[in-house]
């Protein structure tokens, strides 16, 4: 082989070394590039409007508000003491007629029972007081009145929580302070009528908030919960509490941005139940999804799923 033959050869082998090497380094960053854009692609879930609404997805801009601070004071349902009533006869005699038994509904007014009087040996008339439901009766035709409670009635459509409130919470619960109640799903809204000393001796007082029990979803002895607005925060960034999520072992809110709902890590504050404080990770005006935000979530949790496979 000539001295030419020999440098073609070279050449050839050269040129095939280096288009492999090539071949081989493209493939390379090929394969980070499509990484990435998976990363990404799971980061993001993308979503037309019609979809989201369809979906019950809706979103809020980050605003500023003012957020209720709260404690929670837990009681029981009482009787208020101006809608119970124990009934006795004006002046003794023989019951001639009782009208009521227990679990009778009364108005103000009706007749109870007709008693003879044993000084005058007329007849007249016990009558209810007020609306309510006769709950205790002691009283039979030809008995003796004697002074003795005859009838006791009730009107629990009012009815007071009693809140037990310790020594070292004294200082920030106040007459007047709005009150959230709630049991069972029910909840109402009220307010501190007066607060007391405990009638048991222990070191604790009572904040009694009157009730309306008109529904009868209070019913007397109900275990409550109670949140007691104890003060405000303005707070600069807020969103609902509905917003918040927890995903990849952080709290984040979903940013959205056209089409788009992308995952946003965020410090959070104080919380009324309803709105919280974002401390940082937003910006004010910024849209985020507030309700439903759970399925966005979970979107993006089985978009990871299937790139791990």
């Amino acid at each position: 082989m000539n001295k030419f033959a020999i440098q073609k050869v070279l050449i050839s082998i050269f040129t095939l070394s280096l288009y492999s090497l090539t071949a081989i380094a493209e493939g390379k960053h090929s394969d980070v590039s499509s990484s990435d854009q998976d990363n990404h692609a799971g980061e993001v879930v993308r979503m037309s409007n019609e979809t989201a609404i369809q979906n019950g997805i809706s979103a809020t801009p980050v605003l500023a508000r003012d957020i209720a601070l709260t404690s929670t004071l837990y009681g029981r349902i009482s009787a208020d003491p101006a809608s119970l009533s124990h009934i006795r006869a004006r002046f003794d005699g023989v019951i001639k007629d009782v009208k009521v038994n227990i679990g009778d509904s009364v108005k103000k007014g009706d007749i109870l029972a007709v008693v003879e009087s044993n000084e005058s040996l007329k007849s007249y008339s016990i009558t209810s007081p007020f609306d309510g439901n006769v709950i205790a009766r002691h009283a039979n035709n030809g008995e003796l009145s004697n002074g003795q409670v005859l009838f006791s009635l009730a009107n629990y459509k009012n009815v007071w929580a009693q809140l037990t409130v310790f020594s070292q919470m004294l200082s920030s619960i106040k007459v007047g302070q709005s009150v959230e109640l709630s049991h069972a799903g029910f909840n109402q809204t009220s307010k501190i009528a007066y607060i007391t000393p405990s009638t048991d001796g222990n070191p604790h007082s009572l904040a009694n908030i009157a009730v309306d029990n008109s529904t009868g979803y209070w019913p007397l002895g109900t275990l409550v919960k109670a949140q007691v607005k104890t003060s405000t925060k303005s707070v600069s960034h807020s969103v609902p509490l509905s917003s918040v999520q927890e995903y990849e072992a952080k709290q984040v809110v979903f940013v959205v941005e056209g089409d788009e709902y992308a995952p946003r890590a965020v410090e959070l504050g104080v919380s009324d139940g309803r709105y919280i404080e974002v401390i940082s990770g937003l910006e004010a005006g910024e849209r985020v999804v507030a309700s439903n935000s759970y399925m966005i979530k979970a979107d993006l949790e089985k978009s990871e799923a299937g790139h791990d496979h």
